[in-house]
């Protein structure tokens, strides 16, 4: 697959290549040698998109898969013959990929795509943060210790013995099991 189409798709019908990631749908629209940037017609609007060359009707035209961001999204012309347009996705916390870029042109086969692999420092908080606790959690039960889920519950279980010290539970012996809670010895899940 070419830089071109990476995580995109060749559009013959309306003559343009298109490629994602991300942040942006990038789309190269061939234009006959020697074209001026003035002579080419490029309307983006958070909702749709026109091409085309200046008083004559649109090469092409329509709804787009998904908003963009229209002051962020820009085109520009390349050796004169070329129209390169970058279209700023609105929606980047959800990591969405298209499967088309104007409603009713050809597609993509989602399943095809390969995002590409993103250093943690790339990811939101929330993101970095479930990666650590499960990295911590499989350290903890490589060595035999007690995960995450488990020093939470043994930390609730002190403070309930702090607060009924003559409740009769031995918070040390305790048999934590990830994921159902535990039980004191000799005592049973109820029935």
């Amino acid at each position: 697959m070419s830089a071109d189409t990476e995580n995109g798709g060749n559009e013959e019908t309306h003559g343009y290549t298109w490629s994602q990631n991300d942040d942006e749908v990038i789309l190269r629209v061939a234009f006959p040698p020697g074209t001026v940037s003035k002579a080419v017609s490029v309307i983006i609007t958070p909702n749709s998109l026109s091409v085309g060359t200046k008083g004559q009707a649109p090469r092409f035209e329509g709804k787009l898969y998904r908003p963009v961001k229209e002051d962020e999204s820009v085109w520009s012309l390349e050796n004169h013959e070329t129209v390169v347009i970058y279209l700023q996705k609105a929606n980047v916390q959800r990591e969405e990929w298209w499967p088309h870029v104007i409603d009713g042109h050809a597609g993509i086969d989602l399943k095809q795509i390969k995002p590409p692999p993103k250093h943690m420092r790339e990811l939101d908080d929330g993101a970095q943060a479930a990666i650590e606790k499960m990295m911590f959690d499989q350290h903890q039960k490589r060595m035999g210790m007690p995960t995450s889920e488990e020093l939470l519950q043994r930390d609730a279980l002190k403070k309930l013995k702090e607060q009924f010290p003559d409740c009769g539970v031995d918070i040390d012996n305790v048999n934590f099991v990830s994921g159902g809670g535990g039980f004191p010895p000799n005592m049973g899940p109820p029935r």
